[in-house]
């Protein structure tokens, strides 16, 4: 490699590695000098990502850390990615959460319209009804989409297909839409980008009866059980919400969450996320550190989960064949979002080997599968949605979920107390 090149893959993989917290490459760009990466070879692209590889996470979360409680400048040109959607307007004559109508269906799946007194407006669920005819009620499995959460075609649709995936099994799957780089979260204040987001007493306090309402308008019923899952965004709300309302939710399963929102990654993975939409991160819960920041750190009151079986992933920061064809754009290789989504799947696996430990020291039962290779991405986050299922679905049923059910994945880890069970070498 010429030492311009190695220049450049300096400064991509330490401008980058900032670039991670930000939610933006172009902080990355304005570093990486004159070299266009549309002029690279496939060996001068992976010796580049080696070097972005070869940041160690530790360091990575040091040096975010070494800038203590200031905040990266997210002003630059480029900075800026405005929401795929306006949310949905307040409106003040809503004063019930309830069912209203099956307003479309698109194969096989139900898109309900719905209000929420909480948020006073209207949201839209995706919805796949169980398609088992002969095994009565069915519990309730709730997923979470990430950042951009698109109404009418959610990430679980037009990504995961998870009407195939949960074709067999006996299960309600409803997607909440229209969460825009919301965190699932009750925010302290209005946003005038976000809007008026009460996501958490949505989904916690008035989606099961609404579920259960319009259920009932089918001829339906739920056991009386659920889970909730999530990738990016929203597998981090998700392990958040099942630790907390551990009454609510009997499992729960996180693809490339993060689940600090104390230390500095957390915060400026949050605060980029939200920032670089137009919105204001101290609308969501404050000053950074304030209660509401620490009661949503779920790594810090790992106990919580206790009973609830509970499973995670992540990635690596190796690339396989699936993030190539993943970032390939009109026959090219989008080559600065490819390695953001490494540095971010980096980020993922350090935090989740941190969440492991934290889950062991509290003697909570849980199962981890660390991917050989994957960054952040939809491939990534779905190729240990089996292992994920079949680890958490007996709790539904009336059951526990047993150390070492489902499939093993590419590095399975089942830990408890006394256990960090991780066979991996091997990251909102």
């Amino acid at each position: 490699m010429s030492l311009g090149l190695r220049r450049f893959a300096a400064a991509t993989a330490g401008a980058l590695a900032v670039a991670l917290t930000l939610g933006s490459t172009t902080p990355a760009l304005a570093q990486t000098g004159s070299i266009d990466p549309s002029t690279l070879g496939l060996e001068d692209l992976e010796a580049i990502m080696e070097a972005a590889g070869s940041v160690p996470l530790g360091s990575t979360t040091g040096l975010i850390g070494s800038v203590g409680s200031a905040d990266f400048p997210l002003d630059g040109e480029g900075s800026y990615n405005p929401l795929p959607n306006k949310p949905r307007p307040v409106q003040e004559n809503i004063t019930e959460s309830e069912f209203l109508k099956v307003e479309r269906t698109s194969g096989e799946y139900e898109y309900w319209l719905v209000t929420s007194a909480a948020m006073k407006r209207e949201v839209i669920l995706e919805v796949v009804p169980s398609r088992v005819k002969d095994q009565g009620p069915a519990p309730v499995l709730y997923m979470l989409d990430g950042v951009d959460a698109p109404e009418y075609n959610s990430g679980w649709n037009h990504q995961a297909k998870i009407h195939d995936r949960v074709r067999d099994d006996n299960v309600h799957v409803v997607m909440p839409t229209g969460a825009y780089a919301s965190y699932y979260a009750d925010w302290n204040e209005a946003d005038p980008v976000t809007g008026y987001n009460k996501w958490e007493t949505f989904l916690t306090q008035e989606l099961p009866g609404i579920v259960e309402q319009g259920l009932a308008a089918k001829g339906l019923e739920t056991n009386g059980k659920s889970a909730i899952g999530g990738i990016s965004m929203g597998g981090q709300a998700a392990m958040h919400l099942a630790a907390t309302y551990p009454e609510i939710y009997q499992g729960v399963m996180s693809f490339s969450g993060y689940y600090s929102t104390m230390d500095q990654l957390g915060y400026q993975t949050i605060r980029g996320t939200i920032e670089t939409r137009g919105g204001d991160v101290e609308n969501l819960w404050g000053p950074h550190g304030s209660a509401d920041w620490k009661r949503h750190d779920t790594i810090s009151h790992a106990e919580d989960l206790k009973n609830t079986a509970v499973y995670f992933s992540a990635g690596n920061n190796v690339a396989g064949e699936q993030d190539f064809a993943n970032y390939m754009k009109n026959g090219q290789l989008d080559f600065m979002s490819m390695i953001l989504g490494q540095l971010l799947e980096m980020g993922v696996l350090e935090g989740s080997k941190q969440f492991e430990n934290a889950l062991d020291r509290a003697g909570v039962d849980h199962r981890v599968d660390y991917a050989e290779t994957g960054f952040h991405n939809w491939p990534n986050f779905l190729k240990n949605f089996a292992n994920g299922w079949d680890y958490i679905k007996p709790a539904l049923y009336g059951g526990v979920a047993e150390p070492g059910t489902g499939t093993p994945g590419d590095s399975g880890s089942v830990g408890s107390a006394g256990s960090s069970g991780s066979l991996s070498s091997s990251g909102s």
